[in-house]
């Protein structure tokens, strides 16, 4: 008889329980005595949870049953092996596939037998009954701080550390992180910024080099603006998913802004515009890179760039032509002259910039603001129900006057946001006034020498350029 005693203590139950490796050790060898079975060899994992097998002492444990090197694995108790009532029914399963039994000393059975079996799924169940309502209490204990408190949430994020709970701003972190932004509105890229930092020598929170994933991470977390959004993510079948927005639990103003608000928000439509542009974000060749569209086929027009040369000449032209003819799928050919069609676009960004109001008839873009008033609406329809629940529980004496009243001034606080923020939506659409303001901010970054600069200020002010022959059509960015 083989016999492996799994034992397995955490930092929680070494303080509170004094569940001890020794103790346990001692309590399995007696038992295995008592059933005249030979003195067990010992797996331990040491400060490690049972929520996951991911466990070193589980690996090789199971790396032991399937080669057949063992015929009984023993633990003190079931919570030992694991929680999750899955997990242990897939480990037992293993065990079994390869003629190992399970047995618990305390509560004494064996998956041997078939009432063994059915006993273990039963306290499988309520293992892990008891690691949910944990679970779930950890929860909304943290919700709560989260909406009455400006206390830090999780790990800190790059550019602040914590300090007695809040949120610090890390001087020299941040400074690589307003340098980050500086490049994003210079028209540089996540991996451009990612090779900068490495260049000099700049590393992670962890230690590490830092690359275009890390890079866009932390440019697109609002912790860095001020904000601490809590809620926003759960655990799905293992995987990590985003929550519908309505559940997110946002504060503005939290803690220090790195960056402020404005810019960060700035920086979002540079970054996201840079994604027509593809693998041409970062070449400043052609200026106008994922906005050129052909007015016949629907299709993009790329740059394309040709060199004439003869006895007497050596000439190198650029020109935007269309993708589809080029690939052969029957579009009519034609293409543009990039100086020709850029001259043309900065002198329109210039007429935006400078026209009267009754001059201004421009074609803007319908903004996608759909899903974000769907948000805010889903919101307000929340706080309707709250409120209705306060009201409820005040009429059956459950909360007094004085928390009914400062419930009501919350909600109605809060309703007063996503009001102003539903009616700035709703007045966004179409908004010509909008370009001008924006392109009288970004015209001295359009006509400067910098075309990077140029290029992701385009990208800004334009959502696309429509190529007819000679007729080109402009749409705005609202």
């Amino acid at each position: 008889m083989r016999v492996i005693s799994y034992i397995r203590v955490s930092t929680e139950d070494q303080a509170e329980k004094g569940n001890s490796l020794t103790e346990q050790q001692e309590r399995l060898t007696a038992y295995c005595v008592a059933m005249g079975w030979p003195p067990p060899a010992f797996i331990i994992d040491d400060g490690y949870s049972a929520k996951n097998l991911n466990r070193p002492g589980i690996t090789e444990m199971i790396k032991r049953v399937e080669r057949k090197e063992v015929d009984i694995i023993l633990t003190s108790k079931l919570d030992r092996l694991c929680r999750n009532l899955l997990d242990l029914l897939q480990i037992i399963q293993t065990f079994s596939k390869y003629g190992c039994s399970y047995v618990s000393s305390s509560e004494s059975f064996d998956t041997s037998t078939a009432v063994g079996r059915m006993t273990l799924q039963l306290l499988g169940t309520f293992a892990e009954f008891e690691r949910e309502r944990i679970s779930e209490r950890v929860h909304d204990n943290m919700v709560s701080i989260a909406r009455n408190t400006d206390k830090a949430l999780g790990k800190p994020c790059y550019g602040y550390d914590i300090i007695d709970g809040m949120y610090v701003i890390n001087e020299d972190e941040a400074a690589n992180v307003r340098y980050m932004f500086d490049m994003a509105e210079q028209g540089q890229g996540h991996r451009m910024i990612a090779k900068h930092l490495n260049l000099k020598g700049v590393l992670t929170k962890q230690g590490k080099p830092w690359d275009q994933i890390n890079v866009k991470r932390l440019m697109k977390t609002e912790t860095i603006a001020g904000i601490r959004i809590f809620n926003k993510r759960k655990t799905e079948h293992g995987k990590t998913v985003l929550r519908d927005q309505s559940e997110w639990i946002i504060k503005d103003d939290n803690h220090p802004a790195i960056i402020d608000p404005e810019r960060y928000e700035k920086a979002q439509d540079i970054i996201s515009s840079r994604s027509k542009a593809r693998s041409h974000a970062d070449n400043e060749t052609y200026l106008l890179t994922g906005l050129v569209k052909c007015k016949y086929c629907g299709g993009g027009m790329k740059g394309a760039t040709n060199r004439h040369k003869t006895k007497y000449n050596d000439y190198t032209y650029h020109r935007y032509i269309c993708s589809s003819y080029v690939l052969g799928y029957g579009c009519r050919h034609h293409a543009v002259h990039r100086g020709d069609l850029e001259d043309l676009i900065i002198g329109q960004i210039k007429w935006v910039a400078s026209a009267t109001d009754k001059e201004l008839n421009i074609k803007v873009a319908a903004a996608n603001v759909d899903t974000e008033l769907k948000e805010i609406k889903a919101q307000l329809a929340k706080l309707d129900k709250q409120m209705q629940k306060q009201l409820e529980a005040y009429t059956m004496d459950l909360i007094t006057a004085q928390v009914l009243k400062m419930a009501t001034d919350k909600a109605e606080a809060d309703r007063a946001i996503l009001l102003d923020q539903l009616t700035k939506l709703e007045n966004q659409n179409g908004n010509a006034s909008n370009v001008q303001n924006n392109a009288m901010k970004l015209l001295e970054d359009i006509t400067g020498d910098d075309r990077m600069k140029a290029k992701a200020a385009i990208r800004l002010l334009i959502d696309s350029v429509i190529v007819e022959g000679e007729e080109i059509s402009v749409t705005w960015k609202p």
